[in-house]
């Protein structure tokens, strides 16, 4: 798909201060600072998902802290055309739920399937978490994924947040 602040604006979507680049999904290039700095200072829920997301899931690229349109999704995966969120407890704001919903639907009307997951979730139990987002979307577990690690307090053990 070729994106195009037209096709944007037909998709109820404010195509303003978008950087665009033929297929590459648009994004806010004042994201990217924010983006950048969330990788390095992200929370403990998203840093389990990241340890398990870029070791164990052969043939899916996950990139983490990804512009998409307005928003910096906390998981993109280009190959299956998904999003994952790591959410907190700041989400059930009825504020910030009308965002969260507005941002899926942006991001749903773009072809993105987007998949959202509690904090708390991942951390209790995060290799759950992540066969969820398999489950959920429809897709096949890796079979490298069911034997590469055992047990969590061996996987997260080193990260301090």
């Amino acid at each position: 798909m070729i994106y195009t602040p037209e096709l944007l604006r037909s998709l109820g979507i404010d195509p303003a201060g978008l950087k665009f680049h033929g297929s590459t999904i648009p994004y806010d290039p004042a994201l990217t600072a924010r983006a950048r700095d969330l990788r390095t200072h992200g929370v403990k829920a998203e840093a389990y998902m990241w340890k398990i997301l870029k070791n164990s899931i052969s043939g899916y690229k996950f990139t983490r802290q990804k512009p998409i349109l307005h928003y910096i999704a906390d998981f993109y995966c280009h190959e299956l055309q998904l999003v994952v969120e790591i959410d907190g407890s700041s989400h059930n704001i009825q504020e910030r739920y009308l965002h969260d919903h507005q941002r899926d639907r942006d991001m749903e009307a773009l072809g993105l399937r987007v998949v959202r997951l509690w904090d708390r979730d991942v951390i209790e139990n995060p290799m759950d978490a992540a066969r969820r987002i398999f489950q959920t979307i429809g897709v096949e577990i890796p079979g490298a994924f069911n034997g590469l690690f055992t047990g969590q307090e061996r996987i997260f053990s080193p990260l301090s947040k």
